[in-house]
């Protein structure tokens, strides 16, 4: 009976052994670590910060080794019936914490932030940036809660820097904005083990009232330059008329001075040719003259004479002439 009692208790020892065994075994296992590329591990030996493990596997010593979480609280960014417009986002914050520290570059997007800008104009800005931890070990133990302190200290610079800016400014320069920011907030950064790559501001949202009038205002210019387009385009034509009708009568007058010069010209020749023609015939007559002692020129004022007094006579009724001639005949001459 005795040798059964002592078996009996040999086998629950052995199992009690096994199970303990069983233990150690798991919590070997779990102690092997496989840490992935672009990540890192903080190992920690009571507490006390013993190592960093980099890709590949590592075994960690059970009971004395722990891993140290990062802790990250972000806010995510939901929007009621998939409506994404004003008044319909929602926001909820989350809070992990981290066996792994993923050394990849990341984006980093905040909610709306609300600023006053230095004309007391409520706006809303939408940043993000683009961040990468470059020393876990201070990312882990310099900050408590890191993704909550950049939040933080990202939204305090934008008011600073926004608070000195009208609006009018702030919509106009984006630019300006991150890289002043980006200045502000990265040596704070560095420090935290926490490198920033690139800060942006995605959207900038002004009051309703305001957004309704640089509506307005951009109407209104759009008027104005149609306006504008549309007077120097009368203007244009106006003058393009102006030219063309000058052109028209310069053309015209230079035309006319042509046909009017052709015209004297053709007339003086033409008087030439007749007083060349009356001289020859005067020559003519006088040489046929000689032998009659009459001057060719008194003939030739004869015969005009004679012309004239019928001419005279065709248009009249009754007239009495006077006929002055070497003759010295006086008469009348009475047409029926």
């Amino acid at each position: 009976m005795a040798l059964n009692s002592a078996g009996i208790a040999l086998v629950v020892l052995a199992a009690f052994v096994g199970f303990l065994v069983l233990i150690y075994i798991i919590k070997l296992l779990n102690k092997i670590v496989v840490v992935e590329q672009g990540t890192c591990v903080i190992v920690e030996r009571f507490g006390k910060f013993d190592r960093r493990l980099d890709q590949g596997i590592h075994v960690l010593v059970p009971f004395l080794d722990t891993i140290r979480t990062l802790k990250w609280r972000y806010t995510e960014t939901f929007y009621d019936n998939n409506i994404m417009y004003a008044g319909k986002k929602n926001y909820k914050v989350v809070q992990k914490e981290y066996n792994r520290i993923d050394m990849r570059e990341s984006l980093m997007d905040f909610p709306l932030q609300s600023i006053i800008t230095r004309d007391n104009v409520k706006i809303k800005i939408h940043p993000m940036l683009i961040y990468k931890i470059v020393d876990p070990v201070r990312a882990v133990y310099e900050v408590y809660d890191l993704a909550h302190c950049v939040e933080k200290l990202v939204q305090t610079s934008l008011r600073s820097i926004i608070g000195d800016m009208g609006l009018d400014d702030t919509l106009s320069s984006r630019e300006e904005i991150n890289k002043i920011l980006s200045q502000k907030i990265s040596p704070v950064f560095l420090n935290w083990g926490f490198k920033l790559e690139k800060v942006e501001i995605l959207e900038i949202f002004p009051p309703a009232t305001i957004q309704e009038a640089m509506h307005k205002q951009i109407s209104a210019e759009r008027v104005r330059r149609a306006n504008i387009i549309s007077a120097e385009g009368y203007r244009e034509q106006t003058k393009t008329e102006a030219e063309g009708d000058s052109q028209a009568k310069i053309s015209i007058s230079k035309g006319e001075q042509l046909v009017s010069i052709t015209t004297s010209k053709a007339q003086a020749d033409s008087k030439i040719i007749v007083a060349q023609a009356q001289a020859e015939s005067i020559k003519i007559i006088g040489e046929a003259l000689k032998d009659f002692n009459v001057e060719p020129t008194q003939y030739i004022i004869g015969l005009r004479y004679i012309r004239s007094l019928l001419e005279i006579a065709k248009k009249c009724k009754s007239v009495n002439i006077g006929l002055p001639y070497q003759a010295k005949i006086m008469g009348s001459i009475k047409k029926l």
